[in-house]
């Protein structure tokens, strides 16, 4: 099938053709021509006057719950719901059952996706069963296709065992992920510890919990050098410690940090509602926190930002507050919610950046031809019946939000967004 889209405005700072009104030519699932005034003959005219090209986004958060969690989502409602939202890479976390712990576990994932039209990698456990303690076999993961190791959505509570992780990667460059937080300091916390939880009767989760386990990784960083990716910062004294890190950290070390968009779009005031579909680890914090995360955007200090993307059934999350999981669906909602709530914030391109070029950079995963085509402008309402995810586990159903992904361009394949 031969497509001509025309009057795209591309948004890559890495094209010659950054900023410029185009008509793009797509044959036989290749990009055959970029230029102004295309002639295409045969091909199907598609007009996208005030919309901008974009590189695919990548997600480097992702439930994907295949295997095990069938129910919740699969490879391919993962992969419906994440070319929905412009993202044409995602990382798939270890927390399938079996985990992703061993060679074997890599390659489901690796074959299961290979039919999707979306690049699935698979981020292996750093301990197997998520013990915490037994260190898995993480060389032969990444010679299967592991991105990267993370025991996430649990923390490495033995500072041994995470030194150990930095250390064994190097030789491979790998990249290990933490989340961080001292789970004797959340204890049996369910939101976030102000006066908002103690109206609510909640126990709360301090700040202190995030900023102590921030602090003991940049150390053990500083120690082991290799690469360390924080996900889900969410305090804005994480953002102060993460921003004098950078600064001085030695030249073998290397930081990077994301923040979850539901972080950046809601507040604690949110879960004062008792809706269960705002109940995140971590929590939900105040505006000031909020705003710190977006300065840390803004400023270089955050590196990207993440879906957290985590599908629960009904039975799940339709519970009372203190009873429902963590996590909330975000790979459909996110470009949208984003838009709306940074769009005076952040400049086209640095969002974009935020979405695709940096989190693509800290997987190491080389640039290609995948894009999305958004626009900035349109707004639209989330249904339950727009969202392809088998789960409906998010706060924002109902909504009118201000951006939409109106096709996605990737392995190939050029599909148009309803």
């Amino acid at each position: 099938m031969h497509y001509l889209l025309k009057n795209t405005t591309i948004l890559d700072s890495t094209s010659s053709y950054h900023q410029q009104k185009v008509d793009v030519w797509l044959k036989d699932g290749k990009i055959e021509k970029i230029d102004t005034a295309i002639q295409a003959e045969g091909a199907e005219i598609i007009d996208f006057s005030g919309c901008y090209l974009t590189p695919g986004f990548c997600d480097i958060y992702v439930n994907a719950n295949d295997p095990g969690f069938e129910y919740r989502d699969d490879i391919d409602t993962i992969a419906q719901s994440a070319l929905a939202g412009g993202f044409t890479t995602i990382c798939a976390t270890a927390n399938n059952h079996p985990i992703t712990q061993s060679k074997a576990q890599v390659e489901y994932i690796v074959n299961k996706a290979k039919h999707t039209a979306v690049h699935i990698l698979p981020i292996g456990a750093i301990t197997e069963n998520f013990d915490g303690k037994s260190p898995s076999e993480m060389h032969d993961m990444h010679t299967a296709g592991a991105v990267a190791f993370s025991d996430v959505p649990h923390s490495i509570k033995d500072s041994g065992v995470l030194l150990r992780a930095l250390q064994y990667v190097q030789p491979f460059n790998g990249l290990i992920i933490s989340m961080p937080f001292d789970k004797t300091l959340v204890g049996e916390g369910l939101v976030n510890e102000s006066a908002i939880s103690v109206s609510m009767g909640m126990k709360g989760i301090t700040n202190l919990s995030e900023y102590v386990a921030v602090q003991r990784d940049i150390e053990l960083l500083r120690y082991t050098g290799g690469n360390l990716h924080l996900t889900g910062i969410s305090t804005a004294e994480s953002v102060a410690l993460i921003r004098q890190a950078k600064t001085n950290l030695p030249e073998n070390a290397h930081l990077t940090c994301a923040v979850f968009v539901h972080h950046l779009v809601s507040d604690e005031n949110d879960v004062k509602s008792f809706d269960s579909n705002y109940k995140v680890f971590p929590p939900l914090r105040t505006q000031q926190d909020q705003q710190a995360l977006i300065e840390g955007l803004k400023d270089g200090t955050i590196d990207c930002i993440s879906t957290q993307h985590t599908p629960l059934n009904i039975d799940e999350k339709n519970v009372e507050f203190e009873y429902a999981q963590n996590g909330m669906i975000g790979l459909e909602t996110a470009f949208g919610l984003l838009n709306s709530k940074l769009g005076n914030e952040l400049s086209k391109e640095k969002m974009v950046e935020l979405l695709s070029k940096h989190p693509r950079q800290i997987i190491q995963q080389p640039s290609n031809s995948d894009f999305v085509i958004v626009d900035f402008d349109t707004e639209h309402t989330v249904t339950e019946k727009t969202l392809h995810s088998k789960s409906k586990n998010t706060p924002y159903i109902g909504k009118t939000m201000k951006g939409k992904v109106k096709a996605v361009f990737s392995k190939g394949q050029f599909i148009v967004q309803p």
